[in-house]
Protein backbone atom coordinates (compact mmCIF):
# COMPACT_ATOMS: atom_id res chain seq x y z
CA UNK A 1 0.00 0.00 0.00
CA UNK A 2 1.48 3.31 -1.08
CA UNK A 3 1.88 6.29 1.21
CA UNK A 4 -1.05 8.18 -0.38
CA UNK A 5 -3.29 5.13 -0.11
CA UNK A 6 -2.22 4.67 3.52
CA UNK A 7 -2.91 8.31 4.31
CA UNK A 8 -6.28 8.13 2.54
CA UNK A 9 -7.10 4.92 4.40
CA UNK A 10 -6.14 6.57 7.71
CA UNK A 11 -8.24 9.61 6.85
CA UNK A 12 -11.22 7.41 5.95
CA UNK A 13 -10.83 5.40 9.15
CA UNK A 14 -10.44 8.59 11.18
CA UNK A 15 -13.58 10.00 9.54
CA UNK A 16 -15.49 6.81 10.37
CA UNK A 17 -14.16 6.82 13.93
CA UNK A 18 -14.95 10.50 14.29
CA UNK A 19 -18.50 9.93 13.02
CA UNK A 20 -18.93 7.04 15.47
CA UNK A 21 -17.55 9.23 18.26
CA UNK A 22 -19.90 12.06 17.30
CA UNK A 23 -22.86 9.64 17.27
CA UNK A 24 -21.90 8.23 20.68
CA UNK A 25 -21.34 11.73 22.05
CA UNK A 26 -24.64 12.91 20.55
CA UNK A 27 -26.56 10.03 22.17
CA UNK A 28 -24.87 10.59 25.50
CA UNK A 29 -25.39 14.36 25.22
CA UNK A 30 -29.09 13.88 24.44
CA UNK A 31 -29.45 11.66 27.49
CA UNK A 32 -27.54 14.16 29.61
CA UNK A 33 -29.50 17.09 28.15
CA UNK A 34 -32.81 15.40 28.95
CA UNK A 35 -31.75 15.12 32.59
CA UNK A 36 -30.56 18.71 32.61
CA UNK A 37 -33.81 19.86 31.00
CA UNK A 38 -35.85 18.11 33.70
CA UNK A 39 -33.78 19.75 36.44
CA UNK A 40 -33.97 23.08 34.64
CA UNK A 41 -37.73 22.85 34.27
CA UNK A 42 -38.14 22.04 37.97
CA UNK A 43 -35.96 25.02 38.87
CA UNK A 44 -37.89 27.26 36.51
CA UNK A 45 -41.10 26.17 38.18
CA UNK A 46 -39.65 27.07 41.58
CA UNK A 47 -38.53 30.44 40.25
CA UNK A 48 -41.95 31.08 38.73
CA UNK A 49 -43.64 30.31 42.03
CA UNK A 50 -41.19 32.55 43.88
CA UNK A 51 -41.79 35.33 41.33
CA UNK A 52 -45.55 35.08 41.86
CA UNK A 53 -45.13 35.20 45.64
CA UNK A 54 -42.97 38.29 45.41
CA UNK A 55 -45.09 39.97 42.76
CA UNK A 56 -46.95 41.91 45.44
CA UNK A 57 -43.64 43.53 46.41
CA UNK A 58 -40.97 44.66 44.01
CA UNK A 59 -41.97 42.67 40.91
CA UNK A 60 -39.41 44.17 38.54
CA UNK A 61 -36.50 43.47 40.86
CA UNK A 62 -37.70 39.92 41.54
CA UNK A 63 -38.13 39.19 37.86
CA UNK A 64 -34.63 40.46 37.08
CA UNK A 65 -33.22 38.25 39.83
CA UNK A 66 -35.15 35.26 38.51
CA UNK A 67 -33.92 35.87 34.97
CA UNK A 68 -30.38 36.25 36.23
CA UNK A 69 -30.63 32.98 38.14
CA UNK A 70 -32.17 31.23 35.11
CA UNK A 71 -29.28 32.46 32.91
CA UNK A 72 -26.76 31.29 35.51
CA UNK A 73 -28.49 27.91 35.68
CA UNK A 74 -28.43 27.62 31.90
CA UNK A 75 -24.73 28.53 31.84
CA UNK A 76 -23.98 25.87 34.46
CA UNK A 77 -25.94 23.37 32.35
CA UNK A 78 -23.89 24.33 29.27
CA UNK A 79 -20.64 24.00 31.24
CA UNK A 80 -21.77 20.60 32.51
CA UNK A 81 -22.63 19.56 28.97
CA UNK A 82 -19.25 20.74 27.66
CA UNK A 83 -17.47 18.83 30.42
CA UNK A 84 -19.44 15.68 29.66
CA UNK A 85 -18.79 15.97 25.91
CA UNK A 86 -15.05 16.41 26.60
CA UNK A 87 -15.08 13.30 28.80
CA UNK A 88 -16.92 11.33 26.10
CA UNK A 89 -14.44 12.46 23.46
CA UNK A 90 -11.55 11.36 25.69
CA UNK A 91 -13.11 7.91 26.19
CA UNK A 92 -13.28 7.46 22.42
CA UNK A 93 -9.51 7.90 22.08
CA UNK A 94 -8.76 4.37 23.29
CA UNK A 95 -10.98 2.88 20.57
CA UNK A 96 -9.45 5.19 17.98
CA UNK A 97 -5.94 4.19 19.08
CA UNK A 98 -6.78 0.47 18.93
CA UNK A 99 -8.49 0.87 15.57
CA UNK A 100 -5.56 2.72 14.03
CA UNK A 101 -2.93 0.26 15.28
CA UNK A 102 0.50 0.33 13.68
CA UNK A 103 -0.67 2.39 10.73
CA UNK A 104 -1.79 5.20 13.02
CA UNK A 105 1.45 4.98 15.00
CA UNK A 106 3.49 5.10 11.77
CA UNK A 107 1.55 8.09 10.44
CA UNK A 108 2.03 10.06 13.66
CA UNK A 109 5.70 9.04 13.93
CA UNK A 110 6.24 10.20 10.34
CA UNK A 111 5.19 13.70 11.42
CA UNK A 112 8.16 13.99 13.78
CA UNK A 113 11.13 15.97 12.52
CA UNK A 114 14.31 13.98 11.89
CA UNK A 115 16.21 13.93 15.18
CA UNK A 116 18.12 11.54 17.39
CA UNK A 117 15.14 10.92 19.68
CA UNK A 118 16.21 9.88 23.17
CA UNK A 119 12.89 9.03 24.81
CA UNK A 120 9.64 7.84 23.28
CA UNK A 121 6.47 7.46 25.37
CA UNK A 122 3.79 5.20 23.84
CA UNK A 123 0.87 2.96 24.68
CA UNK A 124 2.22 -0.44 25.84
CA UNK A 125 0.64 -2.11 22.79
CA UNK A 126 2.90 0.05 20.58
CA UNK A 127 6.13 -0.50 22.54
CA UNK A 128 7.56 -3.09 20.13
CA UNK A 129 6.68 -0.96 17.11
CA UNK A 130 8.32 2.04 18.80
CA UNK A 131 11.49 0.02 19.59
CA UNK A 132 11.70 -1.07 15.94
CA UNK A 133 11.13 2.48 14.70
CA UNK A 134 13.39 4.23 17.26
CA UNK A 135 16.06 1.63 18.22
CA UNK A 136 18.34 4.17 19.96
CA UNK A 137 15.61 5.71 22.12
CA UNK A 138 14.41 4.69 25.56
CA UNK A 139 10.86 3.44 25.06
CA UNK A 140 8.46 4.23 27.91
CA UNK A 141 5.16 2.31 27.78
CA UNK A 142 2.38 4.38 29.35
CA UNK A 143 -1.27 3.31 29.65
CA UNK A 144 -2.37 6.95 29.64
CA UNK A 145 -1.36 7.22 25.96
CA UNK A 146 -4.24 5.99 23.78
CA UNK A 147 -2.31 6.25 20.54
CA UNK A 148 0.51 8.15 18.94
CA UNK A 149 3.69 9.06 20.76
CA UNK A 150 5.53 11.63 22.80
CA UNK A 151 9.17 12.13 21.84
CA UNK A 152 12.05 13.90 23.59
CA UNK A 153 15.48 14.78 22.21
CA UNK A 154 18.43 17.07 22.91
CA UNK A 155 18.52 16.26 26.61
CA UNK A 156 14.90 17.31 27.04
CA UNK A 157 15.16 20.63 25.23
CA UNK A 158 13.09 19.30 22.32
CA UNK A 159 9.77 17.74 23.19
CA UNK A 160 7.02 16.75 20.73
CA UNK A 161 3.67 15.42 21.99
CA UNK A 162 1.93 13.77 19.06
CA UNK A 163 -0.44 11.62 21.11
CA UNK A 164 -4.16 11.37 20.45
CA UNK A 165 -4.69 13.08 23.80
CA UNK A 166 -2.58 16.08 22.73
CA UNK A 167 -4.38 16.25 19.39
CA UNK A 168 -7.78 16.23 21.09
CA UNK A 169 -6.61 18.92 23.51
CA UNK A 170 -5.44 21.10 20.60
CA UNK A 171 -8.61 20.53 18.57
CA UNK A 172 -11.10 20.80 21.46
CA UNK A 173 -11.50 24.61 21.39
CA UNK A 174 -12.58 24.32 17.74
CA UNK A 175 -14.75 21.21 18.26
CA UNK A 176 -16.55 22.10 21.48
CA UNK A 177 -18.69 25.06 20.35
CA UNK A 178 -20.12 23.13 17.40
CA UNK A 179 -20.82 20.02 19.48
CA UNK A 180 -22.52 22.04 22.21
CA UNK A 181 -24.58 24.02 19.70
CA UNK A 182 -25.60 20.82 17.94
CA UNK A 183 -26.61 19.13 21.20
CA UNK A 184 -28.63 22.17 22.30
CA UNK A 185 -30.29 22.52 18.88
CA UNK A 186 -31.30 18.86 18.92
CA UNK A 187 -32.66 19.26 22.42
CA UNK A 188 -34.70 22.29 21.42
CA UNK A 189 -35.96 20.61 18.23
CA UNK A 190 -37.16 17.72 20.40
CA UNK A 191 -39.28 20.21 22.32
CA UNK A 192 -37.03 20.43 25.38
CA UNK A 193 -36.66 24.04 26.39
CA UNK A 194 -33.20 25.20 27.38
Amino acid sequence: MGRSALIESLRAKAAQDAEAARDAARREAEKHCAGLATALEARREELAQAAEAIARGDAAQSLAAARHEARALRMRAVVDLATRLRELAATELAALGRGGGEALFAALADELPERAWQRIRVNPSQAKTARDRFPDAAIEPDESVSGGLEATAEEGRLHVDNTLEARLEAAWPDLAPGLIAEALAERESDGIAA
